[in-house]
């Protein structure tokens, strides 16, 4: 899944705004007041988030300084370029690995304020070819999801730091890549590399 196309899933659980309404005519001398608002609170279907973190400004404005690229190579091999996307729900940082080993990159969509949950209700409307509920990453809720990108090396994880908030890894691994086989498990490594980052400080 490219970098387009995870946004595109995020930004398609997004809402519209609320509009107020405003009364229009008077009774008795007194102003008539705005009906109550009739639309139901959105279902919150994605697990809450426990003990949120809450240090992610700096890596949202800066999306490769969340993590070195010593723990990327660690977990993916040899690191030859880096990169940041920029889309309206948030900045990422890709990593493009030497020797044909493809790329994976990383973020905090922060222009999505449904978090995980926009995953979860992406779901039930059928808007998702994939949609795994995955292991907690050191006790945070997580999704591996897809909207027809599937295939050899290709994962999206996504992990929920806050409610209104995940912490997004998308692999595109090629056959230079010693991870081409396990795509999620890198992106869950570097998920917790990224948590663990977060709550030592």
């Amino acid at each position: 899944m490219r970098i387009r196309s995870v946004c595109q899933l995020v930004l398609a659980g997004a809402g519209a705004a609320l509009l107020t309404a405003c009364g229009g005519g008077s009774t008795g001398g007194q102003p008539t007041p705005a009906p109550a608002n009739s639309q139901p609170a959105e279902a919150m279907l994605a697990p809450k988030v426990a003990v949120p973190l809450t240090n992610t400004a700096p890596y949202e404005a800066d999306p490769c300084s969340a993590l070195p690229t010593s723990e990327v190579e660690k977990a993916g091999g040899k690191v030859k370029s880096t990169s940041v996307a920029q889309s309206i729900v948030g900045k990422s940082c890709q990593w493009t690995f030497d020797g044909g080993g493809g790329n994976v990159s990383a973020g905090f969509f922060s222009g999505n304020k449904r978090g995980l949950n926009s995953l979860y209700l992406e779901n039930k409307a059928g808007r998702l070819t994939t949609f795994k509920p995955h292991t907690p990453v050191l006790g945070y809720p997580s999704v591996v999801y897809s909207k027809g990108d599937e295939g050899t090396g290709s994962c999206a994880l996504a992990v929920g730091v806050r409610d209104d908030l995940t912490y997004t890894v998308n692999t595109q691994l090629r056959s230079g890549s010693p991870a081409v086989a396990d795509p999620c498990g890198l992106a869950e490594k570097l998920a917790a590399a990224e948590i663990t980052r977060l709550k030592a400080g």
